[in-house]
């Protein structure tokens, strides 16, 4: 038989006592029922990635502007923009007669890597390269032949035969592409150069007017209820405004990032300095853009995402610093969630609830504006998922720095044992890949592994 020393006999006897209290608290901790709050928690802080990485995910970061790729190779850009390849002449070349082709294209592009696909329609584009083209078969006029046109060639945006026939286009579209998860927002364009929005007093004719420009926003509205849309913020303020009332998915949009100011009223208008909290705020670069203007531009006003090019400047030209600058752009327009921390209990019971403590932060510039749903999940010891139950948390209320979620946590039917506790972020319509986080681990199902519990009878 092993002797104690006096050494060692006081060890034990301190060990012992810590045993009870340890034991005594845990049985403090307990209540008769209802739920827990993590006794005896031990407190997970799961890897997080550099804030250099690039974390990709749809509705962020650089889109295909015109098919391009982002001029840096650690910048993907996995959502597709259409806008010059998906003009009206193109879509409805004869009245009632409606090429889906283009549009169709731009929809399996997006599918095809789980991303989000967006376009414009535009009806007036002077000096844009499809209005030289000479093989009209292939290449309509910018405009279908039965829109009314002013002297100047922008469409006759205030007669009934215009307004009407926008109307039929976007209906069409609508019940064509209204409810396919992979559209991700609509710009809603129609009006104004190049579909932005505005016009040359004088030397494009005559502007719409009120009734005409918010018939050409209703029309859009009523095709597409539950698409994210976008209006140029080159409108006017009040009419802007009133766009962003009529429909609770409206958000904004500016076509010059990295210019002056971003010729948007956004810089300058108090009034529209918040929408990003809600609605979505996308971008395109300028042609004549500045890659450090604008990407501190990204961040002072909230933008989600921008174009992969349109910049005249291009990646191979530009100084370390441009260079730089450009891929922070991409790398911190939109959502940016990490999984901060996990307090968890060493073990529960079955039956009981809990409240495992998780804390969230968002880093991007802004949050994101889809209903993702976080899930958590115990996986055994053979890897198989035996139990998953979701948050209430809703990210889009998370639009910069961090937030604690306390979701309710009660498993039953298990064998007693260890588990591992994972948390994924999903998109309900089952569309999206779940969502990538700002962490490390990553498992080839998408989700993140936190920590481990013991499952008890």
């Amino acid at each position: 038989m092993q002797l104690l020393t006096r050494d060692k006999f006081r060890k034990a006897r301190i060990g012992f006592a810590a045993y009870v209290a340890a034991a005594l608290t845990l049985t403090l901790a307990l209540p008769a029922q209802g739920a827990i709050t993590s006794p005896s928690a031990r407190v997970y802080r799961p890897g997080l990635l550099p804030s250099s990485s690039v974390v990709t995910n749809p509705m962020r970061g650089h889109y295909r502007w015109m098919n391009y790729e982002t001029q840096a190779e650690s910048l993907p850009a996995t959502d597709v923009y259409l806008r010059d390849q998906v003009y009206w002449g193109r879509l409805e070349p004869r009245d009632n007669e409606f090429n889906f082709s283009y549009l169709d294209a731009g929809i399996e592009q997006a599918r095809a890597t789980n991303s989000k696909f967006g376009f414009r329609v535009m009806a007036y584009c002077p000096g844009c390269w499809m209005t030289y083209r000479d093989d009209k078969a292939t290449w309509p006029d910018l405009a279908p032949s039965f829109i009314p046109l002013q002297a100047s060639g922008a469409p006759d945006w205030n007669s009934e035969e215009f307004l009407s026939q926008w109307e039929e286009l976007m209906a069409a579209l609508g019940d064509r592409y209204g409810d396919d998860p992979a559209l991700g927002y609509v710009d809603v364009g129609g009006y104004g150069l190049y579909g932005e929005w505005w016009v040359r007093p004088g030397e494009d004719g005559d502007a719409g007017t009120q009734a005409s420009m918010r018939r050409i926003v209703e029309a859009v509205n009523k095709a597409f209820p539950t698409k994210h849309l976008l209006i140029n913020t080159m409108t006017p303020v009040d009419f802007t405004l009133w766009a962003l009332e009529s429909n609770p998915n409206m958000g904004l949009r500016t076509d010059s990032l990295g210019a002056r100011n971003m010729n948007s009223m956004v810089t300058v208008d108090a009034r529209l300095q918040d929408v990003w909290r809600t609605r979505p705020f996308f971008s395109e670069w300028a042609t004549s853009g500045d890659p450090v203007l604008g990407a501190s531009q990204v961040s002072q006003w909230h933008i989600s995402a921008t174009s992969s090019r349109s910049m005249r400047l291009l990646y191979a030209n530009m100084s370390s610093a441009q260079q730089s600058a450009y891929v922070a752009a991409g790398r911190t327009a939109g959502y940016r969630y990490q999984l901060k921390s996990v307090s968890l209990p060493y073990s529960i019971r079955q039956g009981v609830t809990y409240t495992p403590a998780i804390t969230w932060a968002q880093t991007g510039s802004a949050p994101t504006y889809d209903p993702w749903r976080i899930r958590l999940v115990l996986r055994d010891g053979a890897g198989a998922r035996v139990w998953s139950g979701e948050s209430t948390l809703d990210l889009r209320t998370l639009a910069t720095g961090t937030k604690t979620d306390r979701p309710q946590m009660s498993v039953s039917g298990l064998t007693r044992g260890r588990y591992q506790l994972l948390v994924e972020v999903l998109d309900p319509s089952g569309y999206s890949a779940p969502m990538h986080l700002a962490n490390t681990g990553r498992t080839s199902a998408g989700s993140y592994p936190v920590g481990w519990l013991r499952v008890r009878g």
